[in-house]
Parts: C-alpha cells; sequence; structure tokens
C-alpha cells in the first residue's frame, strides 16, 4: 500500500470517526451542548496529553505561533459550539454539510488576511458550495432556521481555524499533538463554566453516549493528522467528503432520517464543490 492509498485510507477513517461523534452526540439526547462540549474535548485531554506521556514528547508552542494557536483554539471552540448545537437541531447530514463549508471560507480568508491569490475556479467553487448550503438552510427557515444558521456560522468559524492553523504551522514546528492539547484544554475549561453554573444531571446512558462521542473525536482527530502526514491534501482532500455520505446513512439507520429533495441538492452541490477544487489543487502547476 503506497502513501496516497494509506492517507486516503486513513482520511475515510477520521471522516467515518467524525460522523460516529455526531450520531453519539445525538444518542445522547437533550443536554446543553456546552456540556456535551465538555465530555467531548475532556476526553481529548486525556487521550492527547497520554500520548505526550508515553512518547515522552514536550508540550512546547514556539512564540511566534502562540497567537496563531490561540486564535485555532478560539476559533475552533466556537465551532464546536455551533456544530454540537446543530447536531441537536438538524438531521446528521446537513450538520456536517455545513461545517463542511469550511475549506471554502478558509479559501476566502486567506486571500482577506495573508493575501493569497484566489483563482477563478476557486471562487466558483466557493460560490457552488454556498449556493448548497442556501438550499439547506432557505427552505428550513421556518421550522430550524436559526438552527441552520448556527451550523453555517460554524462553517464560518472553522475556516478561520484551519488559516490560523497554516499560519502556526508555517511560523514554527510546532507539533500537531501540542495543537490538539492546547485547543482540548482550552476548550475544556470554558465549557466547564456554563456547566458549573447550569448542570443537567446525567444518565449512565448519556455518560455513556459522551464517552463514545469522546473517544470517536480523539480518533478522528489523529487519523486526520495519520492522513495527511502520508499524503498532502491536494491528493486526498476529496475523501473528506464522505463525512456528508456517512452521517446521511447514519442518520437513516439510527434515527430514520431521510433527507427532503431540497437537502439532496444541498449535499450534491457541497460534495460537487469538493470534487471540482480537489481536482483543480491537483492540476500540474507549470514550472517557473
Amino acid at each position: 500500500m503506497n502513501r496516497k492509498t494509506k492517507g486516503a485510507a486513513f482520511l475515510v477513517l477520521s471522516s467515518f470517526s467524525f460522523a460516529l461523534m455526531s450520531a453519539f452526540v445525538s444518542l445522547a439526547g437533550e443536554l446543553p451542548f456546552y456540556q456535551k462540549v465538555l465530555f467531548r474535548n475532556l476526553v481529548a485531554v486525556i487521550v492527547v496529553g497520554g500520548v505526550l506521556l508515553v512518547t515522552r514528547s514536550p508540550l512546547r508552542v514556539p512564540k511566534p505561533s502562540r497567537l496563531p494557536v490561540a486564535l485555532r483554539s478560539v476559533f475552533g471552540l466556537v465551532g464546536v459550539f455551533c456544530n454540537y448545537y446543530a447536531i441537536d437541531h438538524l438531521p446528521l447530514a446537513s450538520s456536517n454539510s455545513l461545517n463542511k463549508l469550511a475549506p471554502f471560507f478558509a479559501i476566502l480568508f486567506a486571500a482577506l488576511f495573508l493575501r493569497e491569490r484566489v483563482e477563478r475556479v476557486q471562487l466558483g467553487c466557493v460560490a457552488l458550495a454556498l449556493a448548497g448550503s442556501m438550499f439547506l438552510i432557505v427552505p428550513s427557515l421556518e421550522t430550524v432556521g436559526f438552527a441552520s444558521l448556527v451550523a453555517l456560522t460554524g462553517g464560518v468559524v472553522s475556516g478561520g481555524a484551519h488559516v490560523s492553523l497554516r499560519v502556526a504551522q508555517s511560523r514554527s514546528d510546532v507539533s500537531s499533538s501540542s495543537i490538539v492539547f492546547v485547543f482540548s484544554l482550552f476548550s475544556t475549561v470554558v465549557a466547564a463554566i456554563p456547566c458549573l453554573a447550569h448542570w443537567t444531571p446525567m444518565a449512565p446512558r448519556q455518560v455513556m453516549f459522551m464517552l463514545l462521542a469522546g473517544s470517536a473525536c480523539a480518533s478522528a482527530q489523529y487519523s486526520l493528522t495519520l492522513a495527511y502526514r502520508f499524503a498532502a491534501p491536494k491528493d486526498i482532500s476529496i475523501y473528506d467528503s464522505t463525512q456528508i455520505i456517512f452521517s446521511a446513512v447514519l442518520g437513516f439507520l439510527i434515527f430514520g432520517q431521510i433527507p427532503t429533495f431540497t437537502s439532496f441538492i444541498a449535499y450534491v452541490l457541497i460534495i460537487l464543490a469538493s470534487t471540482l477544487l480537489f481536482f483543480y489543487n491537483r492540476r500540474e502547476k507549470p514550472a517557473k
């Protein structure tokens, strides 16, 4: 098995793990979304902290990368809050589809703040993905419109987290484990504040599902890291869209969720935009 195949396999595993995480969050039932976020990140702190101890890797964020890592943590936490709120109020595939807009917003943020050049094809892919999101948001304005807008906001801030992560890794050799641990610890502390003020008692079944959600999230994060260690994003990023498919299948099998016609169009447009962007990024660039 070559490196690209390994990278693609780990990215599919990451997508499936993220879809499983969403399903477990929904199965946990009616709990405040910030309480669910606390469990998700507490498990990540324990898992990543354990990896750092076992491998004797230093927890180090060099000074040039501290501000980008802090921004990645803030944007990432807001994105997780939005995603967990959306999971509780939207079909799994819809909430994950809107969350998958993050790479497209990352293109826009990179152009605005990093002065990166954006090609027409990239803008076309962004427009196509946003058009797909409108098929999810507009028809549901009277029912779950607010939740759809929250999910869209999650995609926007997650795009900011992507750009912040790129800047952090370009300024120093900060490790992925250090970034994940800092983000998870920050998220745990922030989520704990409202939980201390408004804690909702949990049944053993809910605790079990939240621990499973945290474990699935940890698996997804490490699979994602391994995927991009074996292959460049431009070679395998198309497989990230499988999360929408996994979410739709799990939503149907577990919750009996059947996509509406407009939702199906939205999924197709967002996956199509991701596919076009993938092939555009893989094109052979002329030598300078």
